[in-house]
Parts: structure tokens; sequence; C-alpha cells
């Protein structure tokens, strides 16, 4: 019977691993220096330490800041953006507001993809999800095509109203994993489908930027595990607390 939880912290400077014995009801917790060029070597130098069996595993769970550590250096892979003609400047636009609304000089974050990095097609929903404006695939094509030449490894497209009407956006997708096969695509109705663009666009660019550290990373973890006896789910703690 499996009677062990395991809950793994990755910090920048140690790496915490709890064991809890759900018979004994006995808590250890050993302590590894952080391996920040491979996070996964401190989890499993730890889980050793520890003395686990994975087999013995009943519940896996892990908290990293591996994804907040990469917003904040901005070490990201080549990254692009796909949006309506017309928004290409909605991440610097924002929402709008400010501390002080007369303070026209104020700066804030900068976007984490690079304007010159942003492209545009002609495509059009309303409000309520109409096609107003069918997506040109031609030009889909031609930014797709620029985007494979460019090495782009992660894509977000943002459309204008998808929320509504994710058709374009998904069709776009598609096109660009036709080019770019290789590359992650995060399509904003999928990601966030809310109404507002800033946040929307905002947060699938995150989703982007981070998609192909944090991908890569907790498959070979979850293999790593399965491959020393753990039969579970590799559960990570999001930032809401869940």
């Amino acid at each position: 019977m499996s009677t062990l939880r395991v809950a793994v912290d990755v910090g920048g400077t140690f790496t915490d691993v709890c064991i809890f014995d759900e018979d004994s009801r006995e808590v250890r917790v050993t302590k590894v220096p952080s391996t920040p060029d491979d996070p996964m070597r401190a989890i499993m130098n730890g889980v050793h330490r520890g003395e686990v069996d994975l087999k013995d595993v009943s519940l896996f769970s892990h908290g990293t800041t591996v994804a907040t550590n990469a917003l904040i250096t901005r070490r990201f892979p080549a990254a692009a953006m796909v949006t309506t003609r017309g928004f290409r400047d909605v991440l610097e636009i924002r929402d709008g507001t400010k501390d002080d609304l007369w303070d026209a000089y104020k700066d804030v974050g900068t976007p984490y993809i690079r304007r010159r990095d942003r492209f545009e097609v002609t495509e059009r929903i309303d409000f309520s999800g109409q096609i107003v404006e069918p997506l040109d695939e031609i030009e889909a094509r031609r930014v797709a095509a620029l985007l494979r030449k460019r090495g782009a490894t992660t894509v977000a497209v943002c459309f204008i109203n998808s929320h509504a009407n994710p058709a374009h956006e998904v069709r776009m997708r598609e096109i660009l994993q036709e080019e770019l096969p290789d590359a992650a695509v995060s399509t904003s109705a999928e990601i966030l489908p809310e109404i507002f663009e800033y946040e929307r666009f905002n947060t699938t660019v995150a989703n982007a930027v981070l998609a192909p550290l944090v991908t890569g990373y907790v498959n070979r973890l979850s293999g790593e595990l399965s491959g020393e006896g753990y039969a579970g789910d590799l559960l990570l703690l999001h930032s809401g607390g869940g």
C-alpha cells in the first residue's frame, strides 16, 4: 500500500522535501541545495536523501518558482504574438488606468513580447461573436512563414472579441501548427476567455513565454518520477494557491 505523501518546494537557494507517513503520522523534512540550471536534479536529490521509495508514495505535490523567476529575469525562448490588425499596441496601452491620471511619463513594465515580435493579420469579430471580416488566410500564412524564418518557438494568438467567438483564433493556430509544427501556440480564448482585451492578451502572452520552459521541465520530472516507481499524478501548486 502507498502510505507516503511527498511535498516539494523549490526555492532559489534550497529545495525542501516534506515527507508525511499516513500510517505513523510522522513528518520528515530534508533540505538540499537547489540546482537552478535544472531544478529536477535538486528534487530527485532531496527525494533520495529522504530515503523515499517512490513506489510507496500516494501523492506527490510540487511548488516551484521556475515560472516566477523567468518572468522576473525575462529569460524566455523566442516568442511572438499574432493579433488583429490595429491592436498590436494593446500591451503598451494597457487598460488606460493608472495611479496618477495626469502623469504621462510614469514608467510601467515593458511587455514580455517586444513590438517588433508582434504581428497583425486582417480579421474582425464583433462583440456578439458575429464575423465582420473573415480571417485573411493569405496574410496569416505569410505571418506564419515569417515566424518560422525568425525561429519562433512559442506564439500567442490574441484576436479582438475572440472570447465571444474563437473561430479565427482556432484557425490561426491551425495555420501556425502547419508552418511551425514544433512551436507552442497559446490562444487567448482558451487561456482567458474574458471580455477585456488587455487582461486577456497579457495573460496569454505570459502563458506563451512560459509554456516551453514549464512544459519541458514538468514532463521530464514526471517521467523521472514514473521511472522510479511513482504511479500517481504530479500535482503542481499554482499561483492562486490551489
